[in-house]
């Protein structure tokens, strides 16, 4: 399986990391991206992984805009320290969160479930997330 996280705040990337790897060490890590910028860049120039971690508040905007440039065809779990718009992104579009501080336990069952169901994943249509953003 090869993932990509988006994660702007350096230790809790290497943090996610570390933990994905004790999970199951055979995960590649194919990117660790800090910013929408840098993410659209990447998606468009690279094989999409199988899954993401990505953070909902990064630097220079909310992780949504990336969706509005680039056509992400595989499963997104948010990671994010307040969840209210995860909360929401999950229960509108059926997409999967940790909430952070991410403990061991919850990331093992969430990477256990993927495992199960990453069949079941479509694309993300570029628009999913508007009515989140539009109306907090």
């Amino acid at each position: 399986m090869r993932i990509v996280i988006i994660e702007d705040e350096v230790f809790a990337a290497r943090r996610l990391e570390n933990m994905i790897h004790e999970n199951d060490p055979t995960i590649e890590v194919a990117a660790k991206l800090e910013s929408v910028k840098e993410s659209i860049v990447w998606f468009k120039n690279n094989q999409h992984p199988d899954l993401i971690f990505l953070d909902i508040h990064l630097d220079d905007d909310l992780s949504f805009a990336i969706f509005k440039e680039v056509q992400i065809s595989c499963a997104i779990v948010f990671t994010t320290a307040t969840d209210e718009l995860a909360t929401r992104a999950f229960h509108l579009k059926g997409i999967d969160f940790l909430l952070k501080p991410i403990i061991q336990t919850d990331l093992n069952n969430m990477i256990n479930k993927y495992k199960k169901l990453e069949n079941y994943y479509c694309p993300v249509k570029p628009d999913i997330f508007e009515d989140i953003v539009k109306n907090p």
